[in-house]
């Protein structure tokens, strides 16, 4: 065995058995065949998620182009050498492929800085961590497809919710994911994503959710020129005002829609504020005019 190769089954082993990781304790990992691993690591990834086996109902295989993911996060030292290898993986052809290169992006991401050089190639390796994160320049229309594919799946739908309703780790993600949920508003099925997801949020998180809409509150009142601040209370809070977006505008339009929904409690506070949200934009774009 290469010391490469031993680097690599050394990374799966890691992915499988990481405590960190939520959901249910993996079984002991398969011996130190690298594909075996991989579909061990899919199978894995897929419990964590609560998804059955097989995941979405798709019984194709892990493959063995995850390899090249795991070899570049074991290069990752060398990002020339990490980059040619993420060049290598070309589109999962299978859901339990997507749920392998998911375990490893993700939990290389989780242990890695935010200013990681290779952050974007590897989002741009497995489109379930970009759906959950953020994805790569180009890489929306794949993962919203991806989430359309999800929702269309019982078990893939409470994955989705679940997923996009938890706290946001960046003002980014929080804007991506209000530019999903902005997509969900044409028929009460699809509005009905947007209130599972909030109703999710606040049932689950909402001390962190009431934090940073308390943040933006102390701004607006303290200081409103500060929401056009580049610091990082100015991005989150103009990231918390998108992230009430969807709700507000569905709040508007179909309140009774709302009112049915008793789960959802404790957003008013936040659909409040973000009516100030074009009053932002304004501001934003004569602080660029200001600035020429």
């Amino acid at each position: 065995m290469t010391t490469l190769t031993a680097a690599v089954v050394r990374t799966l082993h890691w992915a499988i058995t990481d405590p960190a990781a939520e959901g249910p304790a993996p079984v002991p990992p398969a011996p130190g065949d690298p594909v075996l691993l991989l579909e061990r690591l899919a199978r894995v990834t897929a419990a964590r998620l609560r998804l059955s086996d097989p995941p979405l109902g798709d019984p194709g295989p892990a493959g063995p182009e995850p390899l090249l993911i795991a070899a570049a996060v074991v290069l990752r030292e060398d990002p020339d050498a990490a980059r040619t290898a993420l060049d290598g993986a070309r589109e999962p052809s299978s859901v339990r492929e997507v749920m392998a290169r998911h375990g490893l992006v993700g939990h290389a991401l989780a242990s890695a800085p935010p200013d990681d050089p290779l952050r974007t190639e590897l989002l741009r390796t497995s489109p379930l961590t970009a759906l959950f994160d953020r994805p790569p320049p180009g890489g929306e229309e794949r993962c919203a497809q991806l989430l359309d594919r999800l929702l269309a799946h019982p078990e893939g739908r409470r994955v989705a919710v679940d997923a996009l309703a938890a706290p946001p780790g960046s003002p980014d993600t929080a804007r991506w994911r209000a530019s999903l949920l902005r997509r969900f508003r044409f028929t009460p099925g699809e509005r009905a994503v947007v209130y599972d997801v909030y109703e999710t949020a606040l049932l689950r998180h909402a001390d962190s959710y009431h934090r940073h809409t308390d943040r933006v509150r102390e701004l607006l009142r303290d200081s409103p020129a500060r929401l056009l601040d580049d610091d990082t209370g100015g991005r989150w809070a103009r990231a918390t005002l998108e992230w009430w977006e969807p709700l507000a505008v569905l709040a508007r339009r179909h309140p009774e829609e709302l009112r049915r929904r008793r789960m959802l409690q404790g957003y008013r506070a936040g659909v409040t504020l973000q009516r100030v949200y074009g009053r932002i934009r304004a501001w934003e774009d004569l602080h660029e005019v200001l600035g020429r």
